[in-house]
């Protein structure tokens, strides 16, 4: 009988001990939880590495309100023009994995290596939060331009190589290959007139310094419609919706395998960023695309809403990064061969 009561005091104390320890394990837990820094406490700086006004910059400043309201703290935008975006690149990855210092990337992120810009990769060295948008490249000319068809531009250029100017964000950016397209498959000759970004490339051919640019139609439809500069063609198979505009691959049928050849946009965390900050900017980016604001932004822009994230992102990336990468080698311009990075000709 005593040995019976004594058993039965062993099992209770065992679990006494095992209700208390739980406690105590959950408790813990909940302290740990609380200590926990939450993401985001504070403001968080988005760097964009072209100048104000340019295509990327009009589209972080287009989403990032929206992201701001659904994280609940302050998002700042800072132009930091340079090399390409390399610069406003390597100041983000040069800052705490911690979040807070954020960039907003485009296209040109894939040509660094194959240009010799930085050894810095879209997929290697960042993680995509989100890709956001795609834009439509156009050809323009000054408003008091002799040409009012492209017809009349590639033909002039034909026949004289290397005299007509055309103004473009920088090298290997979308309008610069754009413009290598041309005379790829066209057999034109144009100097190319680099500027740290989209928007002095078209002051510049607003005002005459230069024979035609190629920038995005959001950047310039506005100035087109009030007549201070004229778009000529849209780097697409299709007319834009919308806008009275050519679609070159119908005029130029060779083109047509090439387009529609845009840039793409979004915002990137450095690697390494903890992947719950990676969640916690991701829901946030996955609510506002879907933002009538956004959307509305998106047409008023004339750009292409798009949503890659995680996987689906990389090998978007990856694919894009491939295709430009080898039309710049293949044209002569680039500096490096793909391959020494591990970028596979695409199919």
């Amino acid at each position: 009988m005593k040995k019976v009561k004594m058993i039965s005091l062993l099992l209770i104390i065992a679990l006494l001990t095992s209700i208390l320890y739980g406690c105590g394990q959950k408790q813990q837990a909940n302290q740990q939880q609380q200590n926990k820094p939450k993401y985001p406490e504070r403001s968080i700086n988005v760097i964009v590495g072209f100048p104000a006004g340019g295509p990327t910059d009009l589209i972080a400043r287009g989403i990032m309100p929206i992201v701001q309201e659904k994280l609940g703290v302050g998002i700042g935008v800072t132009n930091m023009p340079g090399a390409a975006s390399a610069t406003a690149a390597s100041q983000v990855l040069s800052q705490p994995k911690d979040g807070y210092t954020l960039f907003f990337g485009s296209e040109i992120m894939s040509t660094w290596q194959t240009m010799g810009t930085i050894d810095l990769s879209p997929t290697r060295d960042f993680i995509p939060v989100k890709i956001v948008a795609q834009a439509i490249p156009v050809l323009a000319v000054p408003p008091n331009s002799k040409f009012d068809k492209v017809e009349d531009f590639i033909k002039f250029a034909k026949e004289n190589p290397g005299k007509l100017r055309i103004s473009t964000a920088g090298p290997a950016t979308v309008p610069h290959i754009s413009g290598l397209l041309l005379e790829k498959e066209l057999g034109c000759k144009f100097t190319f007139v680099p500027y740290e970004g989209g928007r002095p490339a078209i002051t510049a051919a607003m005002g005459g310094q230069v024979d035609a640019t190629i920038e995005m139609v959001q950047s310039m439809v506005e100035a087109h419609k009030s007549k201070q500069i004229k778009i000529l063609a849209s780097f697409t198979n299709e007319p834009i919706e919308g806008l009275d505009i050519p679609a070159i691959g119908k005029i130029f049928p060779e083109l047509s395998k090439y387009l529609p050849y845009g840039p793409y946009f979004g915002l990137f965390a450095a690697k390494d960023t903890p992947q719950e900050i990676i969640d916690v900017l991701k829901k946030a980016m996955d609510e506002s695309i879907k933002d009538q604001r956004w959307l509305d932004y998106c047409k008023k822009l004339y750009l292409i809403p798009v949503d890659y994230s995680g996987q689906e992102a990389i090998k978007f990336l990856d694919n894009w990064t491939a295709k430009s990468a080898y039309i710049l080698f293949d044209a002569g311009v680039a500096k490096n061969n793909p391959e020494q990075f591990g970028i596979k000709r695409p199919n």
